[in-house]
């Protein structure tokens, strides 16, 4: 498990985010990409859209639309202007391959998208299920502020559970690696088919630990182990690292582009850098009594991995606490997990 501030870094060396030349765009990190299932017509359809950041702010988008039943794929590239109420509703410089009609749709898709987000981005704080009102149907997208390129998990019917239109993976490209984008075979989200006997958690005696202003109750089982490129509390059954518990702590002001409004951001960056490796189907995202939670699953070195993610303030100091296990010793023991959990405590 990684430190939650290493993909913040690497986006803010590659210009990701800045403070300077604001635009209607500006949720969208130069580099961030997604890629999406539309079930919507008789045809489904994989698509693919990628924002990049070039010279003078200028702002490209670029798309792909694969066709997931016969492989066939369009490929083009357009340019984005704010108009008169600052909405990206101007496309210019329109290059690439673009005669089928289904696989144009990405262009309006696009336009609608983010324009309906950025018309009720500050109707809520984090997420909000926002309607789309049609003549002869309401569909309904879950927006999400922390999630990859449209800030939706999926679009359903008003009345109908079925996702007509859902995000598959997000994720970040530099300058060096865009044509990558380009190269990804849509589908080709991380699986692993590794299984092996659990390992049972011994009892043992508990005990209180803290580390960087955290209080958790944990037992014997875990020992601190500082060799790591995150210090914290491991325990070892079958390998030498099964689960691990951490906590990071930085002080708002060494971060300029967060505030106490918007630091749950730092959830964004870290899907970014994750990838094609998170089950987005899995995450799941809530306020606690100590902040946000994010949850999720993960593919990593062929191990499917739960995650959990804590992010609170105190005062101007903001702190993560991270928590990453095997994701088979995890389901076989949520109520032995769970007790570390709600023994979680943040001294003010």
């Amino acid at each position: 498990m990684r430190a939650i501030f290493i993909p913040l870094i690497i986006l803010l060396i590659y210009g990701g985010v800045s403070a300077q030349n604001r635009n209607s765009l500006d949720f969208l990190v130069s580099g961030e990409y997604a890629f999406y299932l539309d079930t919507r017509g008789e045809n489904t359809f994989y698509r693919g859209y990628m924002y990049f950041t070039a010279e003078e702010n200028q702002r490209i988008v670029f798309v792909r639309s694969v066709n997931a039943n016969t492989g066939y794929e369009e490929r083009f590239v357009f340019t984005v202007d704010d108009d008169e109420n600052g909405f990206p509703t101007v496309i210019t410089d329109l290059q690439g391959q673009y005669s089928d009609i289904e696989c144009r749709q990405a262009l309006p898709d696009f336009l609608n998208f983010t324009t309906l987000f950025i018309q009720t981005r500050n109707n809520y704080q984090l997420q909000r299920n926002i309607e789309d009102r049609w003549d002869n149907y309401t569909l309904v997208f879950s927006f999400n502020k922390i999630l990859p390129f449209f800030a939706f998990y999926d679009i359903k019917i008003k009345n109908n559970n079925e996702s007509k239109y859902k995000l598959l993976y997000g994720g970040f490209l530099d300058p060096g690696t865009l044509n990558a984008f380009f190269e990804m075979n849509p589908d080709n989200r991380q699986t692993t088919t590794v299984t092996r006997q659990v390992p049972d958690i011994p009892r043992r005696n508990s005990r209180t630990v803290e580390q960087n202003g955290v209080r958790i109750t944990l037992d014997d089982n875990w020992q601190f182990n500082d060799n790591s490129e995150l210090p914290g509390y491991w325990l070892s059954l079958d390998t030498i690292r099964d689960s691990q518990i951490a906590i990071e702590r930085t002080n708002l002001r060494t971060i300029p582009i967060l505030t106490r409004e918007n630091y749950f951001m730092l959830y964004k960056f870290l899907i970014l850098e994750s990838g094609r490796r998170i089950e987005m189907d899995t995450l799941s995202f809530s306020q606690t009594r100590m902040g946000y939670q994010l949850e999720y699953y993960i593919v990593e070195r062929n191990q499917r991995n739960y995650t959990r993610q804590v992010l609170t303030l105190n005062r101007d100091d903001l702190i993560i606490i991270n928590f990453s296990t095997f994701a088979d010793i995890y389901d076989k023991n949520k109520n032995y997990y769970n007790r570390i959990f709600n023994s979680i405590t943040v001294n003010r």
